[in-house]
């Protein structure tokens, strides 16, 4: 705030005062703005500290509010992902065990660590840091306001992915796909769509030998995915894909956990960072 420019002829004319006495009113005034601002700027808070217990300064506006949001896109691990899961983690929960090697497909093979008992076992070396970069990923776009979708077809957890996503107040779509909910969207619904900025496949097939469709479509319309893929499946058409087990309850389970907490802390941090109603 700019200290008030005061004319020392208006109160020449005004009050009567002297020019002097002008002068020096004039001084004071503005030195009681500049006073008055000072304080504001000093009792402003400089950092705040959220839920991870790591400070992080508040985004300013304009040019300087997308140059912090740039500084932490490039920030190693902002959100403190990366010690959510360990290898340990990953074996426990059977994210190693494929399916027979007689299913294999073909893109999945650099992903094989080697055949047991006639089955495939996928590299969990692998798999560790491309599931902690999905993750790192989904955290980002929630961050910034991104929608996220998160889809499965699985049965089993069907129950547990719907409501993860009501828990974190995000989306999701496991019932079978309708041809053009992306592609055709508007058509399909008599309204202009709303499209995900991110979609997460806890499996990426349909039936056993159906690709989802959503990953096709969303291939089409260039919409990010994260997909878990066995080793009978394709990595083609997925963003960020993590060879995975995406049958076994338990493994299904961690990763909906992992993707719970993910989102979470992303909505924390945006909180924290005020970015809120932006």
């Amino acid at each position: 705030m700019a200290a008030p420019i005061i004319s020392p002829s208006a109160f020449l004319k005004v009050k009567g005062m002297s020019r002097s006495k002008c002068l020096g009113l004039r001084n004071a005034i503005r030195s009681f703005h500049r006073h008055r601002l000072c304080s504001s700027q000093s009792a402003a808070p400089s950092s705040q500290e959220d839920v991870t217990g790591i400070p992080s300064p508040a985004v300013p506006e304009g040019n300087d509010r997308d140059a912090r949001l740039q500084e932490i896109l490039h920030h190693e691990d902002y959100f403190q992902l990366k010690n959510l899961v360990t290898l340990k983690d990953l074996f426990q929960a059977r994210a190693h065990l494929g399916h027979n090697s007689g299913l294999r497909h073909p893109t999945m093979t650099p992903f094989i660590f080697g055949e047991r008992l006639g089955r495939d076992i996928i590299d969990l070396e692998q798999t560790l840091p491309r599931l902690q970069e999905a993750l790192n990923v989904c955290a980002h776009v929630v961050y910034r306001g991104g929608m996220v979708l998160f889809l499965c077809r699985n049965m089993q957890v069907l129950p547990w992915v719907e409501r993860m996503a009501k828990e974190v107040d995000e989306y999701s779509h496991c019932r079978p796909w309708k041809a053009g909910i992306f592609t055709n969207a508007s058509h399909t619904f008599n309204t202009l769509p709303i499209y995900p900025e991110l979609c997460v496949f806890f499996n990426t097939q349909d039936t056993v030998f159906e690709q989802h469709r959503g990953v096709v479509e969303s291939s089409k319309l260039l919409i990010p995915s994260i997909g878990f893929v066995d080793t009978n499946c394709t990595v083609d058409n997925v963003t960020y894909p993590i060879p995975s087990n995406d049958d076994t309850p338990n493994t299904l389970h961690l990763y909906i956990d992992l993707f719970r907490t993910a989102v979470l802390r992303a909505k924390e941090k945006r909180k924290a960072d005020e970015l809120e109603d932006r």
